[in-house]
């Protein structure tokens, strides 16, 4: 019987993979499904695709070569390292526009998730959307390599973010290595005893098929059973995952039905609508480090009387969202007019940053920036915009 922290990890475990602080970037596309409806009308997607099916769909054959066997697929035809596969997955994929869609459903609730970029793996776009017990909650994240937006609604109301160079606070997926889409394949394929069954052609591709009837011997400790189809090509990548786990909670059976669907096809069509919805800020640290540049480069006007939080270091610092250290110093501006698209002012401090002025033209102030934050939230959207980091290309 699992002990009671065992049982917990069973029930929590798609949970983890909700998990994610994104500091990275985006691209948008509409996502259809032959299987299950998607995020798009709830994030505003403009996406073309030709909609992704099943493993079930296409003609299965016995007939498979060694030759055809996807990387970390052993010469007994048994994946023995799926990190090896998902390695060529992300090297076949990372220049090709696509669209990567996972869907899973329980008792307790149902998620889609969605990820898409184009022929660079940034600006990229992800969506997350959630329904348990009548609630349903959706988020979206779009990303450059200079900012990233999200949208979150929930309980009838809408939130929006934009940031620079900081950390984002939505779960849609992100490209982080541990919580994305990699991390996402990986859980599903470690989690099965999978080995090569044949081949399957569809739409002119031919795929090796990939099966599992129990679980693995690393995830036994997760889930009482295991049953999964994988189609991946013989070069490494992962089209499709369908599988089905149960697992004991306190003595109740919960059972999960899991799939993730690649579309290799998909044409990218530029930034989701909501994007235009918020002022596209930027900072930048200009006048030789004297002043601080808030420009608003496109989206809607930033409204007069907003008050923003500006934070500020002599020195550069490393990471977004860096602690406190000794010489930091804070305070606040308010705007006095809009900020319109195109606009731009500019902060300056005093020498030992007590005081913070807002100028609507170049100045010079007597403070010298290393780094530089701002912050703040109007109406419905917040701003998290860093400037001066050592790891990161400022815009």
């Amino acid at each position: 019987m699992r002990s009671p922290t065992r049982r917990a990890v069973l029930v929590g475990c798609v949970a983890l993979l909700l998990v994610t602080a994104g500091c990275s970037s985006g691209t948008p596309t509409t996502v259809t499904e032959t299987t299950t409806p998607t995020t798009s009308a709830a994030t505003g997607a403009t996406t073309s695709t030709t909609g992704t099916p099943t493993t079930t769909a296409g003609t299965w054959s016995p007939n498979v070569s060694a030759e055809q066997y996807p990387p970390g697929v052993a010469a007994n035809g048994t994946l023995v390292n799926v990190s090896s596969l998902l390695d060529a997955y992300v090297a076949a994929t990372a220049n090709e526009s696509m669209v990567l869609t996972q869907r899973w459903t329980n008792p307790n609730e149902t998620v889609v998730r969605s990820y898409a970029h184009g022929a660079d793996r940034t600006p990229y776009y992800s969506t997350f959307e959630r329904t348990a017990d009548g609630q349903r909650v959706t988020e979206a994240f779009y990303g450059t390599d200079a900012r990233e937006y999200s949208r979150v609604t929930a309980n009838g109301e809408t939130y929006y973010g934009v940031v620079q160079n900081s950390i984002t606070n939505t779960r849609a997926w992100t490209n982080d290595d541990i919580f994305g889409p990699r991390f996402a394949l990986y859980q599903a394929l470690a989690a099965g005893n999978y080995s090569v069954n044949g081949t399957v052609e569809r739409d002119s591709r031919t795929f090796v098929r990939l099966s599992a009837d129990d679980v693995s011997l690393a995830q036994r400790h997760l889930y009482d059973s295991y049953e999964g189809t994988a189609l991946v090509t013989p070069d490494g990548v992962v089209h499709d995952i369908d599988a089905v786990t149960t697992a004991d909670s306190d003595g109740t059976e919960i059972r999960t039905e899991n799939s993730i669907t690649l579309d290799a096809d998909a044409e990218w069509t530029g930034p989701p609508s909501w994007v235009a919805e918020v002022p596209h800020l930027s900072l930048s640290i200009v006048e030789d480090g004297n002043a601080v540049a808030l420009r608003n480069t496109g989206g809607t006007a930033l409204p007069a009387n907003t008050t923003l939080h500006v934070s500020a270091s002599t020195e550069p610092v490393w990471g977004p969202n860096p602690p406190a250290r000794a010489g930091d110093v804070a305070g606040t501006v308010t705007t006095n007019a809009r900020l319109e698209p195109g606009d731009t002012v500019y902060v300056t401090a005093n020498q030992n940053g007590s005081t913070f002025a807002l100028h609507d033209e170049p100045a010079r102030g007597d403070y010298t920036f290393g780094f530089a934050g701002v912050s703040g939230t109007e109406r419905n959207v917040t701003y998290r915009l860093v400037a001066g980091i050592e790891n990161a290309t400022d815009d």
